[in-house]
């Protein structure tokens, strides 16, 4: 897959990605007033496999959100896809880094908004 960092995002590129409703746009009055788009869009970015099926959006509401998708009814793919990437950026986190996500044994996993806070799944299966 490709990362596409936001900051010198070539048009055409940007222009694709808006047209596969891929790409997050700074706005959200909720997320300035929390001044979470602070140096927009310095360290921002979306990645995805070359189907299109697996996307990783870097530092928009949370810093990371993996997101498995694919047309058709197979909740099942969707879900497999979603457990091996995240078991995949999980693994190349701490290769980079030495740390794990921020797991707490009574809340969850860690994000920046509280509305995701804990083991949070969105299967989304469009027909």
């Amino acid at each position: 897959g490709t990362y596409y960092p936001l900051t010198g995002m070539n048009e055409q590129v940007r222009q694709q990605l808006v047209d596969d409703h891929f790409l997050f746009v700074s706005g959200d009055p909720n997320l300035k007033v929390a001044g979470m788009e602070r140096d927009w869009p310095e360290g921002r970015g979306i990645f995805h496999n070359k189907d299109k099926t697996f996307l990783t959006w870097v530092n928009e509401e949370d810093q990371l959100r993996i997101i498995s998708m694919q047309s058709g009814g197979d909740v099942r793919g969707v879900f497999d896809r979603l457990a091996r990437g995240i078991k995949a950026v999980g693994d190349s986190v701490k290769a980079e880094s030495g740390k794990d996500f921020m797991l707490d044994a009574k809340y969850g996993y860690v994000h920046s908004c509280p509305t995701n806070v804990g083991n949070r799944y969105a299967c989304i299966c469009p027909c």
